[in-house]
């Protein structure tokens, strides 16, 4: 609990904490989470810290925030060490594991361990890859401020890697609305007031550069007169390795870009994919400029297109340009597909 203390102590100028212990729960499985989601529905945390190993109702507390969308850290304090686990090995810990212990650990957002020998023993169990250290501050002396740069450092890693969770709707129509007005002549697009309000631009910054749209939103946003706040050093903020999806796009995008490069030569359009394998947003960007602003023979491409089979692909990708970025039929080589 001392160590609980210190975490919300430190932290206490920079984010607003809350301490749940199990006398605020009760007892029960039932109990135990119809109260905590009641918690979890009036609080609304960022990050849910459960500080605890081997027990059930740690483990019911983070399946439960975990599984209604909210981010999880786990503090196991020394519960994952060789000589804890060896204590009544098959009688006790086995059945924790099978039952929850491997998942709890597996599937949080990440571990946080009180000591660098702590993190050791917890990366050669290969249950978890993203451990973080917070040492516990009366054991290591670290002041107030080093204890909650760290402890804050982590719950940003935590938000920043999973930051197109949150992105909203605003944000994403601002993003787009910007990078629209980047890629057409000055001038040629009438101008509407912009609102600010309420958007993360940190969200906003690091989806740019994830999709290679940096340049495109701010040059966007200057013409629309939006001051925004200076761009962070998005490539120098600490972000989790991400699980990249096949992308079963990629192969057509690709077949599009050999059919564009020579019906239209010198085009030029980068093929790029975001951390999670997504194609990026600079992508279409480069195909409509590339469509919009060239003449090529457009019999020529849907002839080509067809024999490429990918007439339905590149149907869905012209749809998509004429609601992004308002790309006309006459500039269609075939009509767009919803």
């Amino acid at each position: 609990m001392e160590y609980v203390n210190c975490l919300v102590r430190s932290t206490a100028n920079v984010a607003e904490s809350y301490v749940i212990t199990q006398k605020d729960l009760g007892t029960g499985a039932i109990m135990v989470r119809a109260r905590f989601l009641r918690k979890l529905k009036e609080l609304q945390p960022d990050i849910i810290h459960v500080h605890a190993a081997w027990d059930s109702t740690a483990a019911l507390i983070e399946h439960t925030a975990r599984s209604h969308g909210f981010y999880t850290v786990v503090s196991v304090h020394g519960g994952l060490a060789p000589e804890v686990m060896e204590l009544a090995f098959f009688k006790h810990k086995l059945p924790r594991i099978i039952g929850y212990q491997f998942q709890m650990v597996r599937n949080c957002s990440a571990i946080v361990a009180i000591s660098d020998k702590d993190a050791q023993q917890v990366k050669q169990l290969g249950w978890k890859k993203r451990i973080v250290t917070i040492p516990h501050p009366s054991l290591q002396l670290t002041s107030d401020d080093e204890t909650s740069e760290l402890i804050m450092s982590i719950y940003r890693r935590i938000l920043d890697t999973n930051y197109m969770d949150r992105i909203t709707k605003e944000e994403l129509s601002f993003i787009n609305l910007c990078v629209k007005t980047a890629l057409w002549p000055a001038g040629s697009l009438e101008k509407k007031e912009v609102s600010t309000e309420g958007l993360s631009f940190r969200r906003i910054y690091i989806y740019a550069f994830d999709n290679n749209i940096t340049e495109l939103l701010t040059k966007g946003a200057t013409i629309f007169g939006v001051e925004m706040p200076p761009c962070p050093d998005v490539p120098a903020m600490a972000r989790f390795k991400v699980k990249q999806k096949h992308n079963k796009e990629i192969n057509s995008y690709q077949k599009l870009y050999e059919i564009i490069s020579c019906v239209i030569p010198g085009a030029k359009i980068e093929i790029g994919r975001t951390p999670t394998g997504a194609t990026t947003y600079r992508t279409l960007c480069d195909i409509f400029q590339t469509l919009r602003f060239h003449d090529y023979d457009e019999d020529n491409f849907a002839e080509q297109i067809k024999k490429k089979g990918i007439s339905k692909f590149t149907a869905r990708i012209l749809y998509q340009m004429q609601e992004a970025f308002g790309l006309e039929l006459g500039y269609m080589p075939i009509l767009p597909r919803k």
